[in-house]
């Protein structure tokens, strides 16, 4: 295990722990994007929100878009690089 943490670069293990907290957080972004475009959906027949359907369309997509991104920067960490689990 010695071995293999000396040959990897530095700059790898400088990018793993920054990569996996913007990922969490592009995730977590994406899902209140969500909630904010069900939000939109949900005010508009009553009357509360002006909103239009391009509008709400473009949260989702823009709420897609960071999510996918979000599970990219956290799938470059490799197994050996995450946390271990609690659970089975």
């Amino acid at each position: 295990m010695l071995h293999r943490q000396q040959s990897e670069p530095a700059s790898t293990k400088s990018f793993l722990g920054p990569a996996c907290v913007i990922g969490a957080f592009l995730i977590k972004l994406a899902k209140h994007l969500v909630l904010i475009a069900c939000l939109m959906i949900i005010g508009q027949p009553i009357g509360r929100l002006a909103v239009s359907q391009l509008g709400i369309f473009l949260m989702i997509l823009s709420a897609a878009l960071l999510h996918s991104i979000g599970r990219v920067l956290q799938g470059r960490l490799s197994h050996s690089h995450r946390l271990p689990s609690l659970g089975p």
